[in-house]
């Protein structure tokens, strides 16, 4: 029944994307954050769902009237010495099957980035965008709180299959990402029911989080708090509210959640568990291979060769597990200096627009927005140090919609003075 729905959804959309380009956006969203045919158990698990939709897309894109610019803001402009940088570090090594899928998904992924925000013209498409983001994510946040509080906290909340959060810590890492956005679009509801639901998921969302039994995803929590308490004008009113939920989250949790979240920080780095010590010595081991070689060790630098060469611990195998020594494992330094500065420019972008907005009735959404998209780049710079989540689109998406606002609102403000200057003269 499942895989049935699911086609004559697709079937569905196909013309409506081909009437309308944005629909298309909006249907990639939803099929690259919720992957709905991962949750199929007949035909549409392994049906071309997203080749589908993005055939539809493109083909819409390029030949309809939407405009095919690109904003080219300091963060763009990072993004695309990024995207330089990968294609030479793509190049200057060997080309086995797995790099190939994984750099093709990557640049996939990349090239409808910058579809999204060429199509990301105004404030609805903005938070159109947002919305379909946020409640795919959420609604995996929604049923494993669910699932947490039937189960006392004891079952793992894990992601849906095939996704980039799949596992239970990036499932947690996500939901803190996209619980700020969902603050921000409740605020622009109307209707009580509405808010009632977005209330619900958001509240559901934060009991999964617990629940996925992820420490990246507490640090992530606990970093988004301590900003949100510094830039808020009601932190008597945070203070209460973190009196009263944290305790209750942590008194709800069963005891195995206390013992794997105590091992956060240790005395010393033998303290640490297996899995610790293994990040330990792959972190050590990207440091080595970037010192040695320019571009990294490529998309493939965790392979087991790099490790017996580069590692402290040769037998020891993990993966980077942090978007930090992920690049620069990857990619060398140069590609983790490009990365910081392309969040860098992003965070200050979203400051600058806020700023600008300060006191405008009209305009004052965009600050808001602004300050909750930082929020989320805090959840993904603080959680991301420990699970390897540089390619995941989410933190991309939320860059693009920074420069997609700061865009909006510039043309906004021009259009101002022009009329200003013709009332005026």
């Amino acid at each position: 029944m499942r895989d049935i729905l699911l086609l004559v959804i697709l079937i569905g959309l196909v013309p409506m994307i081909l009437r309308r380009p944005f629909v298309g956006v909006l249907a990639w969203c939803w099929l690259s954050y919720m992957v709905p045919h991962r949750l199929a158990f007949g035909f549409m698990a392994s049906f071309p769902s997203a080749q589908v939709i993005a055939i539809a897309c493109l083909l819409t894109f390029f030949f309809s009237k939407e405009p095919k610019s690109i904003p080219k803001p300091s963060p763009i402009i990072w993004l695309f010495v990024l995207y330089l940088w990968m294609i030479l570090t793509y190049l200057t090594h060997d080309q086995t099957e797995f790099v190939n899928y994984l750099a093709g998904k990557v640049f996939k992924i990349q090239l409808f980035t910058l579809i999204i925000l060429a199509m990301l013209t105004t404030r609805k498409r903005i938070e159109g965008a947002l919305w379909v983001v946020a409640l795919s994510i959420g609604f995996y946040g929604f049923k494993g709180g669910i699932y947490t509080l039937l189960t006392g906290g004891g079952g793992r909340v894990l992601g849906p299959p095939g996704g980039f959060f799949e596992g239970n810590n990036e499932l947690g890492l996500a939901l803190v990402i996209i619980v700020p956005i969902l603050l921000y679009l409740v605020t622009t509801l109307d209707k009580k029911w509405q808010k009632i639901i977005v209330w619900s998921v958001i509240g559901f969302s934060a009991i999964s989080v617990l629940g996925t039994q992820s420490r990246g995803a507490l640090v992530a929590i606990i970093a988004c708090g301590a900003f949100l308490w510094l830039k808020s004008d009601k932190k008597l009113m945070i203070t209460g509210l973190l009196i009263v939920a944290i305790p209750s989250g942590i008194a709800f949790m069963p005891q195995s959640w206390h013992e794997r979240m105590d091992t956060i920080v240790e005395s010393n780095e033998d303290a640490y568990d297996s899995s610790v010590k293994g990040r330990f010595n792959a972190w050590r081991m990207s440091i080595n291979i970037a010192s040695d070689q320019i571009f990294g060790g490529g998309f493939n630098a965790a392979t087991r060769a790099n490790f017996l060469v580069y590692a402290p611990d040769p037998l020891d195998f993990h993966d980077f597990h942090s978007i930090y020594f992920q690049m620069l494992g990857k990619h060398g330094w140069g590609g983790l200096l490009i990365f910081l500065m392309m969040y860098y420019f992003t965070w200050r972008l979203a400051g600058k627009t806020a700023k600008l907005v300060e006191g405008d009735e009209e305009l004052e959404w965009a600050g808001r927005l602004c300050r909750m998209l930082q929020v989320s780049l805090i959840a993904y710079a603080a959680g991301g140090a420990f699970l390897g989540l540089a390619y995941f689109d989410l933190p991309f998406h939320i860059l693009i919609t920074i420069v997609a606002i700061s865009t909006v609102i510039n043309k906004k403000l021009k259009v101002r003075e022009t009329q200003i200057s013709v009332i005026e003269g």
